[in-house]
């Protein structure tokens, strides 16, 4: 759970070019399919290490690259892919 809410964060990052997302508990249990009592607990640990700030529909990434180590391994090929099929980000 805990690299797949990473991998998550980091992907919406790359997306939104920001390190501040707006989202909720609730928003992010819908996308990993799990309850919010899940994404408060593991929010709790990163925010603990030092990882993200979270505060009510806050997200703020603090240390992306310690979140990219914590995610899963697959993060690095969905960007790939991503940016094999549509091209890099536009910065």
């Amino acid at each position: 759970m805990e690299a797949r809410f990473c991998r998550w964060l980091l992907r919406a990052r790359d997306l939104s070019d920001s390190d501040y997302l707006p989202f909720t508990q609730e928003y992010l249990g819908e996308m990993l399919g799990v309850r919010r009592t899940s994404v408060t607990a593991v929010a709790r640990t990163l925010q603990e290490t030092g990882l993200i700030k979270y505060a009510r529909g806050k997200i703020q990434i603090v240390d992306a690259v310690a979140l990219q180590a914590s995610a899963c391994e697959c993060y690095g090929s969905v960007k790939t892919h991503y940016e094999r099929l549509l091209g890099p980000l536009k910065k």
